[in-house]
């Protein structure tokens, strides 16, 4: 199943990017799962196990369990456990290896419990959303908020994560020299400007550094 999941995951960051550079669609894909459920996994790590599955579709390809929730909410599935339930007919060469290896009853519980644990989860786990320049904490509810807006409860996105309009007076980078503002543009694609790293809250992709290059040609053209 999990080679099934990487493909998709892979044909959707193709979709959105509009390339099909392996390199940077493991790239995004690595920033969504941080982004998604806070935890790190290695677009290195995304991009080896894709090309392995290319190469040899019955390979088996482990990925950790974060990971696989977060590649299930990038296709649009609100669960691991969802994406397994609706995909396991399709993917054929999963169920010939379970029936080989006689482990279908330890597929089957493994299931239920992981869908046990992802209900609770979804009754306890704060969410929250984003609304206009910031994100706020909402409650878990399909019927007034889509799948993709959902993000798991983060305190640091919620305190340094926000949508500013930077002038000459803005500080674009530290003491130290980082910067200190990123941008990318919206679905219109118009310039929009963010206080941390991360994606863009409407199209997801990964937000750019500020340079000097830009802050002279967008925002202050006597900048020193």
């Amino acid at each position: 199943m999990n080679n099934l999941l990487l493909k998709r995951a892979f044909e959707e960051a193709e979709k959105r990017l509009d390339t099909d550079v392996p390199t940077k669609l493991a790239k995004h894909l690595s920033d969504f799962i941080f982004n998604d459920v806070g935890e790190q996994y290695g677009e290195r790590i995304l991009r080896d196990k894709y090309n392995a599955v290319k190469e040899n579709d019955n390979k088996r390809v482990s990925l950790k369990s974060f990971a696989k929730e977060a590649l299930s909410h990038f296709i649009g599935y609100k669960s691991y456990a969802q994406f397994v339930k609706e995909n396991v007919k399709e993917d054929l060469n999963f169920w010939d290896w379970v029936k080989r290896k006689k482990v279908v009853i330890t597929i089957s519980i493994s299931i239920l419990i992981l869908s046990i644990f992802i209900i609770a989860g979804i009754n306890t786990q704060k969410w929250m959303v984003w609304q206009e320049n910031h994100y706020i904490e909402v409650k878990f509810d399909l019927e007034k908020y889509d799948v993709d807006q959902l993000k798991l409860y983060r305190q640091e996105r919620i305190d340094n994560f926000k949508k500013i309009i930077p002038d000459c007076n803005t500080d674009f980078f530290k003491p130290d020299g980082s910067e200190n503002l990123w941008y990318g543009k919206n679905d219109k694609g118009e310039l929009e400007y963010f206080t941390d790293l991360g994606l863009h809250p409407e199209t997801g992709k990964t937000l750019k550094k500020i340079t000097i290059y830009m802050i002279r040609k967008y925002i202050c053209e006597t900048y020193n």
